[in-house]
């Protein structure tokens, strides 16, 4: 397939004098059957082993201490291990006691209920023989979805034959114990990201349930709508790994189109946007992303948004109809500004770049309107400046207190809308303070070269020598070759004054910069994913001057392609979390030593 036969020649009338062009950024049936492939390709590596779509949905909240139940095997049974499955609360005590006749018991285990294992399953390993477990609440809080005991070696867990109630249920208690054990199918003997949260989802994923439940929300150190949006993937499959991740696999699906979209009408040639778009889908950071119930997938698809409508507008002349369309992507860059404050604030840091890519557009129409004898500039200028504060300011104020109209209903105190400029002044004092050590954290300097990637998830319970893993870890090929392609486009774009190199720039500096001098001591490299695809176009701006320049250009750019998909099937395990051996993690894929996973 020669993706170079997408020039389109012909003349355009431009007052007298007739202009040539190549390319264009109407799309044929080419790019269409392209941007299908890829998504489709998208879709699959995201939703692929996504997670299982069911799990316990009922639940046993004590709400009172001494409240208790006893689950009766039928027999004496031998026990080796218990999986335990926590929801929101998630705090308390409970003791687990065994016996074999029902009159002598002995301690099997204490359980202290944390936050961060919500939706997740907690193994304890202990062998006893017993007939009955008393489950006893020592201290309220929480809520126990499922309960399984295993015999070592036996992926089913042992049946139950009977519950039986305490004397001490509580008035509000929701549940009498039946409920621990009613979803035994669901119950798996091994605990992976297949069937609970890890990482941030316990904050996120969590909060997008509670959002449903009307229950108190848990996490407010962000705006809601990241969380507002993963919400309907828990309505859509109730809260299950499938059903918290899903909305992050369908982003991570949507910013396939959406990048081709934004590469298309930048480079104007179905060949550049091809390569844009297949390097996105061959990064790492972009497939974990869309793998997890994190924001971070969504308010990066708005970014893209939001620079290339800026890029858009700048490109159109004012003459002919054009001052009137060029509002179309003003509107849209702020209404997609709006939403991405609402995900996240870094992604507010964008809006400096805007205005910079703004200020320089209208600098372009001055010296248009100065060459073409053109004296309603000022004009103009005064409505889009107008315009602006209401596109810009309103708009994006808007979306943002529209998104906490959840949580609003979610929370229980009196609060309103009213409230809201506190909640602002509570994140920014959060943000600001946060200084525990995290040992996957790493300093801004650090971010380009991907020196300490974050380690998501650690499978455990695994056969002697495998090893499981999941990492925010990109494609090495398009990070350090994105970066040095990035500084070599400055070089090269400042001297042709290429308004691409500019716009990569701009929005590149304006979300980098800020984290050099953010209060928030304790970062991590996922706060440069915003960074990621202004790398991938930094490189096709790159391969398009070496074709330009080499006779072997293309070649070139075919290798740098193989490559990257090279080294994505290589890092493909810790993408996904597939198995695979501990000394095939060591000797091939932890290039670095600071690569702790």
């Amino acid at each position: 397939m020669n993706l170079s036969n997408d020039v389109r020649t012909g003349p355009i009338q431009w007052g007298k004098v007739s202009v040539r062009y190549r390319g264009g950024r109407q799309w044929g049936p080419l790019d269409i059957v392209l941007v299908l492939i890829l998504t489709l390709i998208a879709a699959l590596t995201a939703f692929t082993d996504l997670g299982n779509r069911s799990a316990p949905q009922t639940f046993w909240k004590p709400d009172k201490v001494g409240e208790s139940f006893t689950a009766d095997f039928g027999e004496l049974r031998t026990i080796d291990r218990l999986n335990l499955y926590e929801g929101p609360g998630a705090k308390g005590d409970t003791k687990i006691e065994s016996s074999e006749d029902g009159q002598n018991w002995e301690l099997y285990v204490k359980i202290e209920h944390k936050t961060n294992r919500v939706f997740t399953w907690k193994l304890e390993e202990k062998t006893v023989k017993a007939r009955y477990m008393r489950f006893t609440t020592e201290s309220t809080g929480y809520r126990l979805y499922e309960a399984a005991f295993f015999t070592k070696g036996v992926t089913v867990p042992v049946p139950v034959n009977n519950i039986q109630k305490g004397s001490e249920i509580g008035a509000a208690s929701e549940g009498s114990g039946y409920e621990v054990f009613d979803e035994q199918q669901w119950a798996p003997y091994r605990p992976d990201y297949r069937n609970g949260m890890y990482f941030d989802e316990i904050y996120h994923g969590r909060t997008a349930y509670e959002f449903i439940q009307m229950m108190e929300p848990y996490e407010n150190t962000h705006p809601p709508l990241g969380k507002v949006i993963l919400a309907i993937g828990v309505k859509m499959f109730d809260m299950t790994p499938y059903g918290w991740r899903f909305m992050a696999g369908v982003f991570g699906t949507l910013m396939v189109p959406i990048f081709y979209w934004a590469a298309r009408g930048m480079f104007e040639r179905t060949r550049y946007a091809f390569i844009a778009t297949l390097l996105l889908v061959l990064e790492g950071f972009h497939l974990v992303h869309s793998r997890m119930a994190n924001v971070d997938i969504i308010g990066v698809t708005f970014t893209i948004i939001m620079f290339y409508a800026m890029h858009r507008y700048g490109e159109i002349a004012w003459r002919g109809g054009g001052f009137r369309r060029s509002f179309g992507y003003l509107a849209l860059s702020g209404l997609f500004f709006g939403a991405a404050a609402a995900v996240k604030w870094n992604y507010l840091y964008g809006g400096a770049g805007l205005a910079g890519l703004l200020v320089f557009a209208l600098a372009r129409r001055w010296r248009e309107a100065r060459g073409n004898g053109d004296y309603d500039y000022g004009r103009r200028l005064v409505l889009t400046l107008m315009a602006c504060l209401i596109l810009f300011i309103a708009v994006p104020v808007g979306v943002y207190t529209a998104s906490y109209a959840p949580y609003l209903k979610a929370t229980k105190a009196e609060d309103s809308y009213k409230d809201l400029w506190q909640y602002q002044k509570n994140m920014y004092h959060y943000h600001k303070g946060v200084k525990e050590k995290h040992p996957y954290s790493s300093k801004w300097y650090t971010w380009p070269l991907m020196i300490r990637p974050v380690w998501y998830y650690g499978g455990k319970d695994l056969v002697k020598g495998d090893a499981q893993s999941i990492a925010a870890i990109g494609n090495p090929l398009i990070w350090w070759g994105g970066l040095l392609a990035m500084l070599a486009s400055w070089w090269l774009g400042w001297r042709r004054r290429d308004r691409i190199v500019l716009t990569l720039a701009v929005a590149y500096l304006s979300f980098y910069v800020p984290w050099m001098i953010a209060p928030r001591s304790i970062t991590f490299l996922y706060h440069y994913f915003p960074m990621v695809p202004l790398l991938i176009l930094s490189i096709v701006w790159m391969l398009r001057w070496i074709e330009e320049h080499y006779r072997d250009g293309r070649r070139f750019t075919v290798w740098f392609v193989v490559a990257a998909a090279a080294l994505f099937i290589w890092f493909y395990p810790i993408y996904t979390g597939i198995t695979i051996s501990r000394e095939w993690m060591n000797l091939a894929i932890r290039w670095l030593p600071s690569w702790g996973f």
